[in-house]
């Protein structure tokens, strides 16, 4: 079996490590097979301790409604103002290298939206049975 190469380690291009409730640009990888995410398109940040030259857990926002799927968030994107969904049954763990600014700015979530789209995404995973 022939020895694989590893990914190569990319510089971030953003200056500080994101924080929680902050929304990026994420370049999803272009080799993703659907229903993956494959482009660029905001995150919402949800790891509580990143670094910058680690990786950091995601929700991925969409424009394409989503009247079907209980498990999509609405909300007016705050990078744009557009009507959007946060795609709570997609948690992902990205490289902090595949963020970029969204401006001079990150802006964030509000606290209210932040909390009930974490109810959601946590709604989609096995409950601990103590």
């Amino acid at each position: 079996m022939a020895e694989e190469t590893p990914p190569p380690r990319v510089r971030p291009g953003i200056r500080s490590a994101p924080r929680i409730r902050q929304v990026y640009w994420c370049d999803f990888a272009e080799d993703a097979q659907l229903p993956e995410f494959w482009k660029r398109r905001p995150v919402l940040i949800l790891s509580k301790n990143s670094t910058l030259y680690g990786k950091v857990t995601v929700l991925p926002f969409t424009t394409k409604s989503q009247p079907d799927n209980p498990s999509a968030y609405p909300i007016v994107s705050p990078l744009d103002g557009q009507r959007a969904w946060v795609i709570c049954d997609y948690l992902t763990t990205v490289a902090v290298s595949r963020l970029h600014m969204p401006g001079r700015a990150v802006p964030r979530v509000e606290q209210a939206d932040f909390n009930r789209i974490v109810a959601l995404a946590l709604q989609g995973l096995p409950q601990p049975d103590y």
